[in-house]
């Protein structure tokens, strides 16, 4: 009988080939999902932020607008739905607002001394995802 010449047969180092190269795809695209993860959250943070922190404006417009109509105005808790925020349904919380505007005014000691306005914005409300933003004005006092 006859010797086989040539290559040895490398049936096996084929499929552990095909093997370490299916692992590298996997892993790659594992780290690609998780960073898009990452950039979503992180885009979902950026937009809570910028909502709250127009809240607070829209806040502050609210008290001096509450002032010049009633000069006694102390402030309030200003609930804010999600249809008034333009949301989809499916966003809106089950139970609640979507936001919540707190403003205070303090009132001077003596006559012709400025208010203080403190509005303070959470959006949401809900605490694992809220986003607080504060904004103090000086309003002169009006002889």
């Amino acid at each position: 009988m006859r010797a086989a010449q040539g290559k040895p047969k490398r049936r096996g180092l084929t499929a552990a080939a095909v093997l370490v190269c299916l692992m590298v795809v996997t892993l790659v695209s594992g780290v690609l999902v998780k960073l898009g993860v990452a950039y979503r959250d992180q885009v979902r943070v950026q937009e809570r932020r910028l909502q709250a922190e127009w809240l607070a404006e829209s806040g502050v417009d609210r008290a001096f607008a509450r002032l010049a109509a009633k000069p006694d105005y102390t402030g309030e808790r200003w609930e804010i739905s999600a249809e008034a925020l333009g949301q989809p349904a499916s966003l809106a919380p089950e139970k609640g607002p979507s936001a919540v505007v707190t403003i205070r005014v303090e009132r001077p000691s003596a006559q012709g001394e400025a208010r203080i306005v403190q509005v303070q914005a959470d959006y949401p409300p809900d605490p694992p995802r809220r986003i607080r933003y504060t904004r103090e004005v000086v309003v002169p006092q009006t002889p």
